[in-house]
């Protein structure tokens, strides 16, 4: 806890300009009357093309920030009463932010302006395969069983497989999903049965990308998964309850709480669940399927200045939940206990230098423990363990707007320090192998084998191209993976849409050079002498990284409803 205190004085008395954010933008508007005076007015601002329907409120100057809003064309209305309404389109391309200024006439004496020449319901200038789900559609799904709420979303978009308790499966790999909480790339395992989840009513939108992934994501490279859990950033108190009940004694209460005041937002959100079923039971009685999940959240933004905003992020989730029986266990009075706890801090820094250049920075810090205890009736092994692991991450990049192109650069380090110990007792040896041992423990004695250090950095270049109705994504990235291998990549991104707006089509295609490194839950057990000299047949995890190539072509997307 010193550590991390320490890093965040240090970040916030010494800010380094440098950015880490997705194909997301940032839309500075005023509200004017003739006079240039301030108007207080509503706006609503809409893309059918990328999921995005949110209305804002401008204040008393006529003045509204909207953030973090993906790149494509946005259809805006602004309105007030006395005055016309103006109706537009914007075109959000860039990660600086856009200056826009409306000037509102008087309703007697001007008509509304409106543009209806285009429509938002295709984005013209997308290379790759990205799906977004915004805050309406996620307060409008379907309930889900606690652990599953953010993989149900996932698994409604194409491209993606659902099974045995909550796994996701893009492009059919199980261990190749990151999400990335809020600039934060997040690639352990995220199923309920592995780690406490984010619940979706924490979350403000998710954009998913199946193919034409930027440079700047690697690593777990099957699907990535952007989680923005900011909210409006509305003056004065306000919140939002959710509470819900189903079958198998299933609970969910979700609470916010969120303050703003002059140049400072703060926010406060927890969640809790109860339920008799937790993950996919191997026999129809769901026998010992109970868990209970929780989840803790802080937030806190500041605008130091029209160019300068600071935030932190302080997150605690945990899972408890028992390992389903099959009949002979349950009859053996077998109970295996499985807890999840993980404690987050993201602090993020941004700064914008000119209406041509941002930058941006986010550290973040985590903690992970996974235990599994089994009573001494469990059956046909009782198996304990304890793993898990201290993350430090850091990530910086600029983004450069310069007439048809946007530029981006960026790097990343990961240090992760991991730690494993398993052990198990045997109790019924006919369901195994007759030369396997009653007893097996590692790191057996304690030793340094149950502790190795994951060292990755990455850099990142990439450049998105715009030329009439033509749009090319180029990317390169470089990886250097570091735990039981030590390897090198370099991962060229290729992505080129063509728009023909006569036939209201868009075709793209997509190439994806990708270094996918392993799954380090269990590598180290898996790889371990122990279990090479227990049984030389067993099944182990890669401890290597891979190397693929991902195509998409052609890929056709047409508007029918214009």
């Amino acid at each position: 806890m010193r550590v991390f205190l320490k890093s965040l004085l240090i970040l916030f008395l010494c800010p380094v300009p440098l950015l880490a954010q997705s194909n997301s933008g940032e839309l500075r508007l005023k509200v004017t009357d003739a006079d240039s005076l301030g108007v207080k007015s509503s706006v609503e601002l809409s893309s059918d093309a990328t999921q995005f329907h949110r209305n804002y409120s401008a204040d008393v100057s006529g003045g509204l920030t909207a953030r973090n809003i993906p790149f494509g064309l946005y259809h805006i209305q602004v309105e007030h009463e006395g005055f016309s309404t103006f109706s537009g389109l914007i075109e959000v391309r860039s990660a600086v932010p856009i200056e826009y200024i409306v000037k509102l006439g008087i309703a007697a004496m001007s008509n509304a302006i409106q543009v209806t020449a285009e429509s938002t319901m295709l984005d013209p200038d997308r290379t790759g395969t990205i799906n977004r789900i915004d805050s309406q559609a996620i307060a409008d799904r379907t309930s889900s069983l606690p652990g599953r709420s953010l993989p149900d979303l996932v698994s409604s978009q194409p491209g993606w497989v659902y099974e045995g308790s909550a796994v996701l499966h893009p492009r059919g790999s199980e261990y190749q999903t990151q999400f990335v909480i809020d600039g934060v790339p997040l690639t352990d395992n995220r199923s309920p049965a592995s780690g406490p989840e984010i619940e979706a009513d924490d979350v403000g939108s998710l954009t998913v990308y199946t193919a034409g992934i930027p440079a700047e994501y690697g690593r777990k490279m099957g699907g990535v998964v952007e989680v923005d859990t900011s909210k409006d950033s509305r003056p004065g108190l306000h919140g939002q309850a959710v509470l819900t009940a189903g079958s198998f004694g299933t609970a969910n209460a979700y609470l916010l709480a969120q303050f703003g005041w002059g140049k400072n937002t703060a926010a406060l959100s927890a969640d809790g669940a109860v339920t008799d079923r937790y993950l996919n039971p191997p026999v129809i009685q769901n026998y010992t399927n109970t868990a209970t999940t929780a989840d803790f959240a802080v937030r806190y933004e500041r605008e130091l200045t029209n160019h300068d905003r600071v935030g932190v992020i302080l997150r605690r989730e945990f899972a408890k939940f028992l390992v389903p029986d099959e009949q002979l266990q349950y009859r053996a009075r077998q109970l295996q206990h499985r807890e999840n706890f993980e404690t987050l801090g993201i602090l993020s820094y941004q700064h914008v230098f000119s209406s041509k250049l941002l930058a941006d920075l986010h550290f973040m810090m985590r903690d992970d423990t996974d235990r599994l205890k089994s009573n001494p009736q469990s059956t046909p092994i009782i198996a304990f363990q304890d793993r898990g692991f201290h993350e430090e991450y850091l990530k910086g990049s600029a983004a450069y707007h310069r007439g048809r192109h946007e530029f981006k650069a960026g790097f990343e380090v990961d240090f992760t320090q991991l730690r494993e110990n398993f052990s198990d007792v045997i109790t019924d040896q006919a369901q195994f192998d007759p030369a396997t041992p009653i007893t097996f423990a590692f790191p057996g004695v304690r030793s340094s084998r149950s502790r190795r250090i994951d060292l990755e950095q990455s850099a990142f270049v990439q450049d998105l191209i715009h030329v009439g109705n033509w749009t090319a994504s180029l990317g390169l990235r470089w990886d250097h993976y570091q735990l039981l291998a030590n390897q090198n990549a370099l991962s060229p991104r290729l992505g080129v849409a063509r728009y023909f707006p006569e036939a209201g089509l868009i075709v793209h295609l997509s190439y994806d050079r990708v270094f996918q490194t392993p799954a380090f839950e269990n590598i180290l057990l898996a790889s371990s002498p122990e279990v090479v000299t227990l049984n030389p047949n067993v099944l182990r995890l890669a401890v290597e990284p891979s190397h693929g190539n991902y195509y998409l072509f052609p890929s056709l997307l047409q508007q029918f409803c214009r």
